[in-house]
């Protein structure tokens, strides 16, 4: 898709013109995210602000910001973003916190059938030009094993001026090169917005995050109620993420880290194949999540009877 083409993300728009913070900080007033370095004489080795420095570089965006939970995550991307008189627009087997984020933010919710871009494009075209709009999808859609199309998603959000966002709770870790999810797996990652994960999955601890632009990130820091009014991640759990992180890159991520996504492929499609054989179904999917349901319930309720 040609510049021309490009429409204006109207959704940023209050993202770009949040000032309030940065002219707390300019007078020396602003109150928050101030680290703690050190406790009378006890010295505290602050791991988080160090940890979403790290993710945003993993995955190619200029900021990031760590919620407790991954739930929560998709709960305050959505509702922090999403505002009066905006659209979101969410496949119907997004994740439970993608759902739950749309309804409680103050914006309205379109649901299009899973997959079915051309529906989503005819619900895009009746919306009138200028509104905020978000376009929010599983990468890898754990109970189907269906990888999102992204090119075909980024082509659509350009087009119509909507913020493409992807949950990538499945994805991170045996997607990408560096299993650095779907969007670099089809390359994109610069042109996808938001990129939002779990640390409950293949980062082994618990939390979540997300990644985007600065200026979003900074009006999600002041704006993102389930952020803002929770407990932050103990330092243990975010010391785990790090070294969990490290792991997935040089020069671990040329050895174990490729071999392990290799193995986690070839187990998949290992069950695959074993499922089908064996009476059950294996919906098409290239992901590293299998999907498998009977065939016949009939007959695996006649079968079980015998």
């Amino acid at each position: 898709m040609t510049t021309e083409t490009l429409q204006h993300v109207a959704l940023f728009d209050k993202c770009k013109s949040f000032t309030k913070a940065r002219e707390l900080q300019a007078v020396g007033l602003y109150p928050y995210y101030r680290p703690i370095t050190h406790s009378e004489d006890t010295v505290v080795v602050i791991e988080h602000d160090r940890l979403e420095v790290e993710l945003a570089q993993f995955f190619g965006k200029e900021a990031c910001l760590v919620f407790s939970t991954g739930y929560q995550a998709n709960l305050g991307v959505v509702s922090g973003l999403v505002g009066r008189g905006d659209l979101v627009f969410l496949d119907k087997l997004d994740h439970a916190s993608i759902v739950d984020g749309a309804k409680m933010s103050y914006g309205e919710t379109i649901r299009f059938n899973h997959g079915d871009l051309a529906g989503l494009e005819r619900k895009l075209q009746r919306v009138p030009g200028g509104t905020g709009l978000m376009i929010i999808v599983d990468g890898v859609y754990s109970m189907e094993g269906d990888i999102a199309d992204v090119p075909a998603l980024l082509k659509i959000a350009q087009k119509y001026g909507a913020a493409l966002v992807l949950d990538d709770a499945h994805a991170v870790g045996v997607l990408g090169p560096r299993g650095d999810g779907t969007a670099a797996h089809f390359g994109l990652t610069d042109d996808v917005d938001l990129i939002v994960g779990t640390f409950s999955k293949s980062l082994a601890s618990i939390g979540g995050f997300a990644a985007a632009s600065e200026s979003v990130i900074h009006f999600l820091k002041h704006n993102s109620r389930p952020m803002i009014f929770t407990a932050a991640l103990p330092p243990s759990n975010t010391a785990g993420v790090l070294a969990a992180l490290h792991l997935l890159q040089p020069p671990w991520a040329t050895t174990s880290g490729r071999a392990r996504r290799r193995s986690c492929r070839s187990s998949s499609d290992r069950s695959r194949r074993r499922f089908s054989s064996g009476g059950s179904c294996s919906r098409r999917a290239c992901s590293p999540t299998p999907s498998c349901r009977p065939r016949c319930r009939r007959r695996t309720a006649g079968s079980a009877r015998a």
